[in-house]
């Protein structure tokens, strides 16, 4: 299979050096001074110590068709990237939004639709129902200044169509090849319930995290900052039950999971600290906005203090002077009453 790879940020590199280095044929789209890295350097991935590396190709933009295509923007770019590589999107390419957050495609024929996840009705115009792949990875990884892909962990990806009338035939040749990279990879029962268990420790983790500059092992080990990431999970759990009909993990499993990630920034704190914008539309706005007004108010006051750039700017040093995060817990607890 020949398949590309939309953006060359943590995720889309650590993909394109695995797949790449166990001889998969590899298009990487990216832009600026990281285009030109890639095709100086190729791309490569630091696993544990073990080194991932291909060289690859490297365009601006897609101008011919892939077999599939892995979509590792950031949620509310996913739109524009799609519409500007609409060439090398056919029908039956498979397409695979490699994404944090409430997915666009959640309530694909169920008749709703995901708040703020297509605001131009870019995806819904270019991509069909059926070529569309649920993904939910599980990876941590960072990039160095010279941008190789550091990873803590084996990348675990669950993959399944979010409608049927799927080619089942390439989604099985799909999950070979990237078995065969290092990514375990499996045909997920019920992707839904895998992405509301990852966006529940996305809301409880990620904004958090970049509020106050704390890792996800500090958030499990500090007793103040673990309460509120359980609030934040109590939450996204009630909403779940009441809304979809599903239940989640307890905050038990929650606080094993942030000390096992061990000292490892999330990814909207890597962003807070690179002036990057954040995922809030997909991770924090979706739900909030589906759940309704009052339902989630410890995850709506944690919005607000991070639009609240005058007080906790979101570039510079981490926030975690006593001061300030007595004024953010404080506000939070008075929010959530």
């Amino acid at each position: 299979m020949n398949i590309a790879i939309i953006g060359a940020g943590n995720i889309g590199t650590a993909m394109a050096a695995l797949i790449g280095s166990a001889g998969g044929d590899v298009t990487v789209v990216a832009r600026g001074h990281r285009l030109d890295t890639i095709r100086r350097d190729g791309v490569s991935l630091d696993d544990r110590g073990t080194l991932h590396a291909a060289q690859v190709t490297a365009v601006t933009a897609l101008d011919q068709v892939h077999d599939a295509v892995f979509l590792c923007v950031k949620a509310q770019d996913l739109g524009a990237a799609v519409a500007a590589n609409a060439a090398g999107i056919g029908p039956e390419t498979l397409v695979v939004p490699m994404i944090n957050g409430l997915p666009f495609w959640y309530f694909y024929g169920a008749g709703g639709t995901v708040p703020f996840s297509d605001p131009a009705g870019q995806l819904a115009y270019h991509l069909r129902p059926e070529q569309v792949l649920g993904a939910v990875l599980l990876m941590t990884v960072q990039m160095t200044a010279a941008g190789r892909a550091v990873s803590t962990n084996t990348p675990t990806l669950s993959l399944a169509p979010v409608v049927a009338g799927a080619d089942s035939a390439a989604i099985s040749r799909l999950i070979d090849l990237l078995c065969a990279s290092g990514v375990r990879t499996d045909l997920s029962a019920d992707i839904r319930q895998q992405v509301l268990v990852k966006l529940m420790s996305n809301i409880a983790t990620n904004p958090l995290s970049a509020l106050t500059g704390e890792n996800l092992a500090q958030i499990g080990r500090e007793l103040s900052l673990r309460s509120i990431a359980y609030q934040l999970a109590d939450e996204v759990r009630a909403w779940a039950d009441r809304m979809l009909g599903r239940s989640l993990p307890p905050n038990a499993w929650l606080g094993d999971l942030l000390l096992d990630a061990g000292d490892f920034p999330t990814s909207m704190l890597q962003d807070a600290r690179a002036g990057r914008v954040l995922e809030l539309d997909a991770i924090c706005r979706a739900p909030l906005a589906l759940a309704g007004e009052g339902a989630m108010p410890c995850l709506a006051a944690l919005v607000a203090q991070l639009d609240s750039a005058d007080t906790f700017p979101l570039t510079g040093a981490p926030r975690s002077t006593a001061v300030e995060r007595l004024l953010f817990l404080t506000s939070l607890e008075r929010n959530s009453e």
